[in-house]
């Protein structure tokens, strides 16, 4: 063998070698960690604080029937995590364009997120999902709730008729979009994207395996 050809069959070995190992890391599902400056919102709704040990992110639609589905496996981990401060929850609006009251009823959460009933009304909006989804009239189903909560119903239906939540809903989205969201629900713990939806079981071990 010439030294021309030895040198090419070395380059040859080398670039092999190199592919093989980026395949292989992409088949052993390397993770790639979300950028923490996308995944917390400046006024995202929270159970804890962002500095804890563990955030698992949500970013969900009030109209999707996934959510609404793994909404019971989200009230299952905060009651078992509601007294460690390391545990945090968070959750980002992400409404599809294909669900006509994915954004009215993202703004219902909000408006009753500032007085203090955020979780219940996200709550209520799942588990009364087959109610309003397909409604023409969500607003006046959702001040109903609001009543329900002890709202100031006035003030909750004029925050949700002005959109005054528009642009942190917004953000929350395009947050997502930029972390390759394009479904829901999706879940990120400490950054790392979950795959597929996990029962309560599964989400537990992951979250205690960060608590370690």
């Amino acid at each position: 063998m010439t030294k021309e050809a030895k040198i090419i069959s070395g380059v040859g070995v080398i670039f092999f070698a190199l592919f093989a190992f980026l395949i292989y890391r992409t088949n052993t599902g390397t993770s790639v960690v979300a950028d923490p400056n996308l995944l917390i919102g400046k006024v995202s709704y929270m159970t804890g604080k962002k500095e804890a040990k563990v955030n698992v992110v949500e970013f969900g639609d009030y109209q999707c029937p996934a959510c609404a589905y793994a909404n019971s496996i989200v009230q299952q981990l905060i009651e078992t995590y509601k007294n460690n401060p390391n545990v945090n929850f968070v959750f980002r609006n992400f409404p599809l364009p294909q669900h006509s009251n994915a954004m009215v009823s993202a703004e219902a959460a909000e408006a009753a997120g500032a007085q203090g009933k955020f979780l219940e009304m996200s709550d209520m909006l799942y588990e009364r999902q087959n109610e309003w989804s397909g409604s023409s009239k969500a607003l006046e189903i959702f001040a109903k709730y609001a009543q329900e909560l002890k709202l100031d119903v006035k003030a909750f239906t004029d925050s949700v008729s002005k959109n005054e939540f528009k642009d942190a809903i917004n953000k929350d989205r395009s947050d997502g979009q930029a972390l390759g969201v394009n479904s829901t629900p999706s879940f990120f713990i400490n950054g790392e994207k979950v795959v597929g939806l996990p029962s309560f079981e599964e989400f537990k071990k992951k979250i205690d395996g960060k608590l370690q």
